[in-house]
């Protein structure tokens, strides 16, 4: 079996500078640091759980929260890469990554009680039910925390630009013509949804144009029926079809351009749509669809570099954004 005095030989340095590469002290270079886990996985070294929380007094685990409020499901483009992205930084760092739950076998228990079973040193909310008391609950109980694509909790959020992604949308279509943009929001218990919603009032206003409420409709959720349900919905509310439709993501812009090729349009000889998400699918339907790629793998690195600074004490809990992430318009054949 490899231990750190192998790793030390090998690199060069003494078994308490490999030690602090291992438990990602702070003390050593960046670059030295990755130097010395870089030799360590070529050695095959495989760390002893139990001596390293001994040592460190940390649990090296992290939990990871994941609901299905808004129907948008493990294998959803976006938030499985999100998760990914963080689960590989994490578990590069030797952090073990398992699932929130409120049940211990046939005990139910809130999550604070769960991750305090699990003596998680950390915890990852990807998407939750945000009146959930439970929630709130975790949320205060001083355990670091970090979420993505939620600003509504009180604890240190990670985001895209959902402004800089609106503006750019409702830019390219103006630009192409179109005067009566409509919106499919997502539901408006999300945050993403109620910032992607406040980003198309501010930049068409500030475009002098005058917002029509009735251009507006809310989705029930971020998936498929529930966009081709808002698109009958907006159409009879509307009284017509506009000239184009930003939808807030691709799964709710799918849905909408069945029902309107259901109803006889043709997309975008008729009516333009662009989506947001730029999930895998888009670049394959028909017609490819015109979003807004999200960095997801940037997202997912970002949140778990600031979890980890939390659990290590490098840096304060602040609620709130504490970072947005740029987005990309990517224009394919939905828009004309």
């Amino acid at each position: 079996m490899v231990t750190i005095y192998d790793i030390a030989k090998k690199a060069g340095c003494s078994s308490s500078t490999v030690s602090k590469a291992l438990n990602n002290s702070s003390t050593i270079s960046k670059k030295r640091k990755e130097e010395i886990i870089a030799i360590a996985k070529l050695m095959g070294y495989v760390p002893n759980s139990n001596a390293r929380q001994l040592a460190t007094k940390n649990s090296w685990s992290i939990g990871v929260l994941f609901s299905e409020d808004m129907n948008i499901g493990l294998e959803h483009h976006f938030f499985s890469g999100v998760l990914e992205a963080f689960k590989t930084y994490v578990e590069d760092l030797g952090y073990e990554v398992t699932f929130v739950s409120k049940k211990v076998g046939h005990q139910s228990l809130s999550y604070l009680e769960w991750c305090k079973y699990k003596n998680v040193d950390g915890v990852f909310i990807v998407t939750v039910d945000v009146d959930d008391v439970s929630l709130k609950e975790l949320t205060e109980s001083g355990i670091p925390i970090v979420t993505v694509d939620n600003g509504v909790l009180n604890v240190p959020t990670i985001i895209s630009d959902n402004y800089q992604g609106t503006r750019m949308v409702l830019n390219y279509l103006r630009l192409k013509g179109a005067k009566k943009i409509a919106h499919i929001a997502g539901p408006l218990r999300s945050f993403a949804a109620q910032e992607r919603i406040e980003a198309y009032k501010d930049v068409l206003r500030k475009a002098d144009v005058e917002i029509d409420e009735k251009l507006i409709i809310e989705a029930n959720n971020y998936d498929f029926n529930s966009g081709k349900n808002a698109l009958y919905q907006l159409i009879s509310q509307y009284g017509g079809i506009p000239d184009a439709i930003y939808a807030a993501s691709d799964d709710i812009a799918l849905g909408a351009i069945r029902a309107l090729k259901e109803l006889g349009y043709k997309i975008p000889e008729d009516v333009s749509v662009v989506g947001f998400d730029n999930i895998e699918l888009t670049k394959y339907t028909s017609p490819s669809l015109t979003t807004i790629a999200q960095d997801k793998i940037r997202i997912g690195r970002e949140a778990a570099k600031h979890l980890i600074a939390l659990i290590n004490h490098e840096t304060e809990s602040v609620p709130g954004i504490v970072k947005r992430v740029p987005v990309e318009l990517v224009i394919r054949e939905s828009t004309k």
